[in-house]
């Protein structure tokens, strides 16, 4: 992906969140953004480049597919905003919401974004599109919610917003332990709902419970409730994937095949 500033982005997310209720264009956003401030030379691509950027994360959920300038794009289901209407709160949320994701105290100006979440990210949305039996689906899901787990694991690095926003789209049960400053709480067999950004705060959104937390540190450690072996997982995941059609499967068995 080409770089995109970090500011734009910044904006798109402003957006997206200022008017959370209603899906928009990049034409919108186009309408009412200072393109002085971003410079109006390939304006039209910088802005593709961020709804792209914010897309892939999960922090746009696109509403329509006929892949023109005037698509229509919203905040996801899974993110939920609680805080008041201005803008400057809206904007520093945004700048709170992206650097989590990236996991990086700054971020300048001529930042390149990564993909390296890029191929899961495309595999969850796959699993999510409907052509799989439920059961099949929900055994899978399993699948790649043990990878998203262990991808933090191998990088001894605290949870990242990228990560809970996909556990979100899978939905698969986990148990998980949370610290905060003043308390310490732990759940089993839950399932996440969403995700509420405050206006200094988070709150997790299960199930059974909810969990308020200052930041993403707090999340001390996530698992999956299936005791059964990652490799395992995945082979019994790549036998239902081999009884449905190459071309809706290949991507996602090539996937797989990367952790096995």
């Amino acid at each position: 992906m080409k770089s995109c500033t970090f500011e734009l982005i910044v904006n798109i997310l402003t957006y997206a969140i200022k008017n959370n209720q209603n899906s928009f264009s990049q034409k919108d956003f186009k309408n009412v953004v200072y393109t002085k401030e971003f410079n109006n030379y390939d304006i039209n691509e910088k802005i593709a480049d961020g709804f792209e950027y914010l897309l892939k994360r999960g922090l746009l959920q696109l509403e329509s597919n006929k892949m023109t300038f005037f698509e229509k794009y919203k905040l996801p289901e899974t993110i939920k905003i609680n805080t008041k209407n201005y803008t400057k709160v809206f904007k520093e949320l945004s700048k709170r919401i992206i650097l989590m994701h990236e996991g990086k105290e700054m971020i300048n100006n001529t930042y390149e974004v990564k993909d390296d979440y890029a191929d899961i990210i495309e595999v969850v949305d796959i699993v999510n599109s409907g052509f799989l039996l439920h059961p099949d689906k929900e055994e899978i899901k399993v699948t790649l919610s043990k990878i998203l787990i262990s991808l933090n694991v191998e990088s001894s690095a605290h949870y990242s917003l990228l990560t809970i926003i996909q556990l979100l789209e899978l939905k698969s049960a986990m148990k998980i332990k949370i610290k905060t400053k003043t308390s310490e709480f732990a759940a089993s067999n839950i399932k996440f709902c969403h995700l509420q950004f405050n206006e200094n705060s988070m709150v997790l959104y299960f199930d059974k419970c909810s969990f308020e937390i200052d930041n993403i540190e707090d999340i001390l450690h996530i698992d999956s409730i299936d005791s059964s072996s990652i490799e395992k997982d995945i082979n019994k995941s790549i036998e239902i994937l081999n009884n449905y059609p190459k071309d809706k499967t290949e991507y996602i068995i090539n996937f797989l095949k990367n952790y096995s």
